[in-house]
């Protein structure tokens, strides 16, 4: 696969005749053990067998087989970012369908693996995704998809092929299609419910027949009568019930019911929501989600109830849903996604008492991780609204986490600090915005900062002073993202911190765009100081500058990412800034942003951004977003800082060594990249970057650099391939140091092993590798360490890696194999990320193919072509034409797939492969 500035080759290498096993954990490898829960966009329930779920996350997809009560990884051959859509055939038992936005992904065997089956380019057009789907109960293989261009997909053999159904709804250029529902009875016929987005617009349900031939679908609006249920709303879910003609609907004008089909409808009594479950045994009893809790009805709509205990934060709150399903065989029972939660159970059949459920679903969006003393550990959730529990704990990492939430009045955290002086002391910083009671009433916001002085177990608000607008205290300061501590702010030398600074979005709203002098009111200030440890906030960000008018005539300024206070001068504060909302045409030119520096303690501050990269690579505007900085304290001086740029999600990373006079490029090897988080190892200067790929290709992660930033490396071994990096901790307490990263997978840690040349197998892994010849040099001591058999270690040569990888399944051995390349064209001068495939849950099995060996995934930056020589120690291949090499990766052209292919050429001598691999060929990414 080409970069677009480098190349590189992610090579998925794996001889064939096994299985790929799950990952175990060991040092130098990313494991992680929660905090557990997540976004869950929709719940499925296996129609043909007992106790089985599924739920799609932003994590991916996860599975369970005790009715909810524990949940595992099932995403073995899904490469991208699901949106969260997902589907049984109803006519096959085990076959699913999971959605991403461009995306179909088929599986056969109850989600152990995935293939895609995603239309063509033709069928879907660049900037059109899919948004709704439809199974049919009546024919086997066929499933439903609706894109945002208006159009319906149909496939009659399980995605194998699409054919267009363009052109059958009628919509205006503000319609689009919401809801889909299939026909229990009639193949090919389906409702299709349409919001129009328009200011007056008018919401329709059509009534499509035929679907199930070419050229013969045809669509009928279902007339509105004055007072049907989507005169003012549209609807956001239909279910057909098995019995007659009911069908149910919901949508935020409320829930409907038909008992004919769809031709007529009544609108009841409440059940406002996104989604609708109807008992499968009983046409009246149905349960809505996708609001403040959920509410259900046993009386055919015409009264409906909250439920009770759906807690969703540390004051009582109901949590957010998102979707619900009943349990097929026990309908008493039902599971109910929620926005960050995981998913709740009813607790008992026919109860009313709903408890979280997320046993293994490793899926929390943490974007907040704090290092205690001793064993810990405190994370943060991020990017939720709404009833959230938003902190937790681990007092034995990395064994368990436990809630830490109780008080906590935040849908989210995005700073965790602990007080240095008294670790007790705990701040955050995040957002809690006015919202339901879940009994007709408001809960107040609040200020977005927060504090506990019993080591993060109970929180209180501290927010007076920061500004607040009525009715219900609806925050202006915005989302707080930086908290930072002055450590030489005791009294008198003892006791807890008593400084802070806290940055936030702030706020300005246009008066006059239209002026020669735009004119602005500033509602918020964006840096707040606090000297009493938090019982009281003043602004503090003088020099910060205004604001200044977008192409849409809006206000657009910098606001606060994060704020760090110099190693050396306790008066020295550094502030990152961004501008959010930013269109591709937008030049902004006097308002700056970028980087900001106090010398005074966070008075004043003053503009440090020469050198940054510029707003959409526009000469003579501002700097482009900074989205994190860290001090190098190695530098005596204190003038060493890193920052990461990001423009659109595209970013790298600069140094300044002059104290942001001025800025230089220190990005190479991470070029393109969302990096959200630096941070340096105050021991050996070593720099640590948390960075997403934009580009989807699973190369994101963790990277370091071990020169200054001259250079960067991947040591993401065992990184899940569905996690995105956005937060990074060190803790340098034990005898190594030890890498956390907020993920949207949990927390992932990391023990930072000695690897020389950063290949992804350690020193100490390297030099016990068995010698291929007699007579090779003996490293580390002992007799081997060698295992090219070049003469010189492998711990030490960066184009050859030796790691150990399972074999024989879980309660295999270990075993070493070693990697050799050799440059053809391009760079090729070195390995990363070399690790055996039992740590790629997203790598499926293959069905006719065994691997009792297992493989190795190596990642070759900068490199167009190169041989590979693979050494499987131990073993013999010659003479048995039955051996071969395999490669799991994109296929080409259009590299919008990933499978297993041949890798062509691979000659075998005794237990040696050679092959050739190259960028844009088979293995590739």
């Amino acid at each position: 696969m080409i970069h677009p500035v480098a190349a590189r080759l992610i090579l998925t290498l794996f001889l064939i005749t096994g299985a790929a096993v799950t990952a175990n954990a060991g040092l130098g490898i990313w494991t992680s053990a929660g905090p557990n829960g997540g976004r869950v966009i929709s719940v499925l329930a296996g129609p043909s067998t007992p106790n089985v779920f599924y739920a799609a996350t932003r994590g991916g997809v996860f599975k369970s087989i005790d009715g909810g009560l524990t949940w595992s990884d099932a995403n073995a051959g899904i490469d991208r970012q699901l949106n969260g859509l997902l589907a049984h055939s109803r006519t096959a038992p085990n076959t699913l369908y999971a959605f991403g936005v461009r995306k179909v992904y088929h599986s056969s065997d109850g989600a152990a693996s995935w293939s895609e089956r995603s239309p063509s380019p033709g069928l879907l057009p660049a900037d059109t995704g899919i948004v709704a789907v439809a199974t049919s109960p009546t024919t086997p293989g066929r499933l439903f998809i609706a894109l945002s261009n208006g159009d319906l997909l149909r496939s009659d053999n399980s995605g194998l092929t699409w054919n267009g159904l363009s052109g059958v709804l009628p919509l205006g250029a503000a319609e689009a299609i919401r809801s889909l529902a299939s026909h229990p009875v009639n193949p090919g016929e389906l409702l299709v419910a349409v919001e129009d987005t328009s200011p007056s617009g008018a919401h329709r349900v059509f009534r499509v027949t035929g679907a199930g031939s070419m050229g013969t679908a045809t669509a009928t609006a279902i007339p509105c009568p004055a007072g049907c249920p989507w005169e003012s709303q549209s609807l956001r879910d239909i279910e057909f019930h098995g019995m007659g003609g009911r069908v149910w609907a919901t949508g935020q004008g409320g829930a409907a019911r038909s008992d004919d089909f769809g031709a007529t409808w009544t609108l009841t009594a409440g059940g406002f929501g996104q989604a609708i479950s109807v008992h499968p045994a009983d046409a009246t009893r149905a349960i809505v989600a996708g609001g403040t809790g959920v509410v259900f009805t046993v009386d055919d709509g015409l009264t409906w109830s909250a439920a009770s205990s759906f807690v969703g934060n540390g004051i009582g709150l109901p949590a957010q849903s998102t979707d619900v399903v009943h349990d097929p065989f026990s309908p008493g029972f039902q599971l109910v996604g929620t926005q960050a939660n995981g998913v709740y159970r009813n607790i008992s059949s026919g109860s009313d008492v709903w408890v979280p459920q997320v046993t293994g679903m490793n899926a929390r969006n943490i974007r907040a991780v704090a290092k205690g003393p001793a064993n810990r550990l405190h994370a943060g959730v991020g990017d939720s609204f709404g009833a959230t529990f938003a902190s937790f704990l681990s007092n034995s990492f990395p064994i368990s986490w436990g809630p830490a939430y109780t008080g906590l009045e935040a849908d989210q955290l995005r700073a965790v600090e602990v007080d240095p002086n008294d670790t007790s002391v705990v701040y955050g910083g995040g957002s809690f915005f006015p919202q339901s009671d879940g009994m007709g009433g408001f809960v107040n916001g609040n200020g977005g900062i927060y504090k506990s002085t019993d080591g993060g177990s109970t929180w209180t608000t501290v927010d007076n002073g920061i500004p607040l607008t009525g009715p219900f205290d609806q925050s202006l300061f915005g989302t707080v993202r930086a908290v930072e501590i002055d450590e030489t702010s005791q009294v008198g030398g003892t006791g807890p911190s008593q400084k802070l600074l806290a940055g936030g979005s702030g706020r300005f709203i246009v008066d006059d765009c239209s002026a020669a002098t735009p004119v602005f009111t500033q509602q918020s200030e964006r840096i707040f100081v606090s000297t009493d440890a938090g019982a009281s906030w003043s602004p503090s960000e003088s020099g910060l500058g205004g604001a200044e008018c977008s192409d849409q005539g809006r206000a657009i300024y910098a606001s606060v990412v994060q704020i760090v206070q110099s190693t050396v001068d306790p008066l020295d504060y550094w502030a990152a800034t961004f501008i959010g909302g930013l269109s591709d045409s937008d030049a902004p030119s006097v308002v700056q942003n970028g980087v900001f520096r106090s010398t005074d303690g966070g008075a004043t501050w003053s503009h440090a951004s020469m050198g940054l990269p510029r707003v959409n690579g526009i000469s003579g505007t501002t700097a482009a977003n900074i989205l994190s900085l860290a001090f190098d304290p190695t530098d005596p001086a204190g003038q060493t800082l890193y920052a990461s740029s990001n423009d659109d999600f595209l970013g790298t990373v600069y140094k300044t060594t002059d104290g942001g006079s001025t800025w230089t490029f220190a990005g190479s090897g991470l070029t393109n990249r969302d990096v959200r988080d630096l941070r340096v190892d105050p021991t050996s200067g070593d720099v640590y970057a948390a960075a997403a790929d934009p580009t989807s290709s699973g190369d994101g992660g963790v990277f370091v650099s071990q020169d200054g930033g001259a250079s960067w490396s991947s040591i993401s071994t065992g990184f899940p391939a569905s996690a995105v990096a956005t937060k990074l901790e060190l803790d340098t307490t034990g005898l190594n140091l030890l890498l956390h990263a907020g993920t949207t997978r949990g927390v992932q840690s990391f023990e930072v092993l000695p690897d020389t040349d950063t290949d992804g197998a350690s020193n100490q892994t390297e030099d016990a590798a068995p010698t291929a010849v007699r007579g090779g040099v003996d490293c580390g001591g002992t007799p081997g360490g060698d295992g090219n058999g070049d003469g010189i270690c492998d711990s030490v040569q960066p184009g050859v890696a030796s790691p150990r990888v399972l074999v024989g399944g879980l309660r295999g051995e270990e075993a070493s194999l070693t990697a050799t390349i050799t440059p053809l064209s391009g760079t090729c001068d070195a390995l990363e990320n070399s690790f055996g495939l039992e740590l790629l849950a997203n790598v499926p099995t293959e069905a006719v193919h065994e691997a009792p060996f297992n493989g190795l995934h190596l990642r070759l930056p900068d490199c167009e072509e190169a041989q590979v020589d693979l050494i499987y120690h131990g073993r013999s291949f010659a003479d048995d034409p039955s051996w071969g090499v395999r490669g799991y990766g994109l296929v080409f052209p259009d590299a919008e797939s990933s499978t297993w292919l041949d890798i062509e050429g691979a000659g075998v001598a005794g237990n040696t492969w050679t092959f050739v691999v190259a960028d844009g060929a088979s293995g590739d990414a």
